[in-house]
């Protein structure tokens, strides 16, 4: 596979199945013996965890949306800068639910083998995401 199926496949990962909550898609575009880089304390970085992380994601986000800002593939590595947007309707992180909807901009990196994600790294401001969801923005003067 080359660089251009695997920034589609990348994309197709990262917009539509983990956002869906469509575990059975995800789990047909990653490889054998994947290793998520992102993960909770006491996890151990598989296809479980990450479908673990997707299911969380789903039980306290909704209408979850993903635009794509950047992607840029070299090798068997995909670059994604994304914008996460969603409703707040379950627990998240302690916080009860607030309804609020917010946005969150995160990077990725994807590493590929045979055209499936083989490894995930991520970098996300989860503590910036918690404090807009604790403390609304400010009303500008009009």
């Amino acid at each position: 596979m080359g660089t251009h199926e695997n920034k589609a496949t990348a994309v197709a990962v990262h917009t539509r199945a983990i956002p869906g909550n469509h575990g059975d898609a995800l789990a047909t575009l990653l490889g054998p013996g994947f290793r998520n880089h992102d993960t909770s304390p006491g996890c151990e970085g598989g296809t479980d965890a990450l479908l673990a992380m997707m299911h969380w994601y789903d039980e306290a986000f909704e209408d979850q949306r993903v635009e794509v800002l950047h992607a840029v593939a070299e090798g068997d590595l995909v670059a994604l800068h994304v914008e996460l947007s969603a409703r707040h309707t379950g627990f998240f992180r302690g916080l009860a639910p607030t309804g609020r909807r917010f946005q969150v901009r995160e990077m990725h990196v994807l590493r590929f083998a045979e055209g499936r994600e083989v490894e995930h790294w991520c970098v996300r401001d989860e503590s910036a995401l918690v404090r807009a969801l604790a403390h609304p923005a400010p009303v500008g003067v009009g």
